[in-house]
């Protein structure tokens, strides 16, 4: 079966070539690592909605979302942007950036008038993170601040909230002037403290 990722390719050649785990490990970083901001943004409802009026409803407004959102992120230097689901992954060279993006986005929503149902605004949630990932080449980022960030949004922010990770929040800076509040979570049982833009 041909790996459908470079990383996997990667860790399969280094295990043919009789790699030690630490060796495969050093290999697979040296060659995908990189370093950024990551923004993962979750639309709230999706379930509810999809289940009352159709997938195909909602799908309708996600795209409508999503063109909106698209032309932000390229304003604030998105390098690079995936959808899945209901669901969108950004990264970015800094915090201040992706922070940036994600305010713009609430703000352009909550001014569109774009509703999911009714008199409903069509609202997302916002997780930011910052570290050192895995990058499979087709935009995709897998590590433990992917993890976070992924859980901050879909899991723990609320419609119309946005969520930092202790490491994007030691890389925010002064000039980024916006009030955050500290939280303890727990992420799939482990508990971690972020930073709520209030």
């Amino acid at each position: 079966m041909r790996e459908s990722s470079p990383i996997f390719s990667t860790i399969t050649a280094a295990r043919a070539d009789g790699l030690a785990e630490e060796a495969i490990e050093r290999r697979v970083w040296e060659r995908h690592g990189t370093t950024c901001a990551l923004l993962a943004l979750d639309s709230s409802g999706m379930t509810r909605f999809s289940r009352t009026y159709g997938i195909v409803q909602f799908l309708t407004r996600y795209m409508e979302m999503r063109d909106l959102t698209e032309i932000i992120l390229h304003r604030h230097g998105c390098l690079a942007w995936r959808c899945f689901a209901d669901n969108l992954f950004s990264e970015f060279r800094d915090v201040d950036a992706a922070l940036g993006a994600a305010l713009e986005i609430h703000r352009t929503l909550r001014e569109s008038g774009l509703m999911i149902a009714g008199r409903e605004p069509y609202r997302v949630c916002i997780g930011i993170g910052y570290g050192r990932v895995l990058d499979d080449g087709a935009g995709g980022k897998m590590g433990d601040e992917m993890n976070v960030v992924a859980k901050l949004g879909e899991d723990v922010a609320e419609a119309g909230q946005t969520l930092l990770s202790e490491s994007a929040y030691a890389q925010l800076s002064a000039s980024a002037a916006v009030p955050l509040e500290k939280m303890a979570v727990s992420l799939s049982k482990i508990d971690v403290t972020c930073y709520r833009v209030c």
